[in-house]
């Protein structure tokens, strides 16, 4: 008995340790907003949960930095955003972060120079981000490559599934919305169902309003049904021409997630997909 009772504590031993080791050499990833954590967690799933700066209904546009944030991101093996326009106190991130951290910056690497850094609206670049981000988790995390590389194809095949089913189940509807700010571009251009029209270029924009003229000759002669909006509550010229126009008005906050057997990104995806085929 002994003997055995010796190998069960050895057994339990190196698997105690082999966890800890594993943690131990967990990389550290940090992130600026929830849909970037999310594609990340999906990517590190079976190794450790990447963090993420901006949480719950922040907004990334309106968000000061923190000295707890900053030595988050000083810390990280490898920081993830956006943009150094799209996240709020994340212009001059690049340069303050030591060498030792991998940075990311998601515009720049996807090509694009657009208003909408929603990227993960869309299916296409949601497939090129899970490629640039598993290339940037290899290089902090080789021994891990495996893992890696494993759920980026469980990932790109379940958006792939998600685009197919979705197209069939939108069939030859046409949705007619307009959007109080540019957030559906991408989304738009992916799944080819266009907005009739955008009231704001971005969150905060004031001065740069477009043409309300223009905006009310649109709905005049293209009726819409619906506005959407990423805020919990529209802005009050959106509600003026939703109003005016008899819009359903449809907001879209981040969400917690609901189904536990899927990735929480194409959750967000399905939430806006629902919003448009609700506009049809």
């Amino acid at each position: 008995m002994r003997p055995i009772l010796f190998s069960i504590l050895l057994n339990l031993c190196l698997n105690v340790y082999m966890v800890s080791a594993t943690a131990l050499a967990a990389p550290r990833v940090v992130t600026s907003i929830a849909p970037l954590q999310e594609v990340t967690a999906a990517l590190m799933a079976g190794v450790t949960s990447p963090q993420s700066i901006i949480t719950g209904n922040a907004s990334a546009h309106h968000f000061a930095l923190r000295p707890s944030h900053m030595r988050l991101l000083q810390q990280a093996d490898l920081v993830i955003w956006v943009d150094r326009n799209f996240e709020a106190g994340f212009n001059r991130i690049a340069e303050t972060l030591p060498s030792s951290v991998e940075q990311l910056e998601i515009l720049p690497a996807l090509g694009i120079a657009s208003d909408d850094g929603h990227i993960w609206y869309s299916p296409r670049l949601l497939q090129l981000l899970i490629t640039i981000i598993t290339t940037h988790l290899l290089e902090v995390d080789p021994q891990n490559q495996l893992l890696y590389r494993d759920n980026a194809r469980q990932l790109s095949n379940a958006i792939e599934t998600w685009r197919s089913e979705t197209v069939a189940q939108m069939g030859d509807r046409q949705p007619r919305f307009i959007t109080d700010h540019a957030f559906t571009s991408h989304f738009e251009n992916d799944m080819g169902y266009p907005a009739i029209a955008t009231i704001h270029d971005h969150h905060d924009d004031h001065g740069g309003l477009r043409e309300l003229g223009t905006i009310e000759d649109r709905l005049r002669k293209q009726s819409a049904n619906c506005l959407l909006t990423l805020e919990s509550s529209a802005s009050l010229l959106a509600l003026e021409l939703a109003r005016k126009y008899h819009l359903k008005v449809i907001s879209l906050p981040s969400m917690p997630v609901t189904d536990s057997q899927q990735p929480a990104i194409i959750q967000r995806l399905q939430k806006l997909a629902s919003a448009v085929y609700e506009c049809s």
